[in-house]
């Protein structure tokens, strides 16, 4: 499955941005799993695509109060 991480993450506005776009076939609406280590701490789902990244919201407050730059996410099936 795809791999990627956060690059920049914007607690103000909800959204964190991930260095997979639509060059890597991600689409508005696909969710990716965020991993620190080998621990899931929640989802993220894409609300705005660009060549080389895109820029996704938080599905629960958990992943929003836990995510950092230079996690690993994976799209989910």
């Amino acid at each position: 499955s795809l791999e990627g991480k956060v690059l920049v993450l914007n607690k103000e506005y909800n959204f964190v941005v991930i260095n997979l776009g639509s060059k890597d076939g991600i689409a508005i609406g696909d969710q990716f799993s965020v991993y620190q280590g080998d621990k899931n701490i929640g989802d993220l789902k894409v609300e705005k695509v660009q060549d080389a990244m895109s820029a996704a919201g938080f599905l629960s407050d958990e992943v929003k109060k836990k995510v950092k730059e230079g996690d690993k996410v994976v799209k989910n099936k």
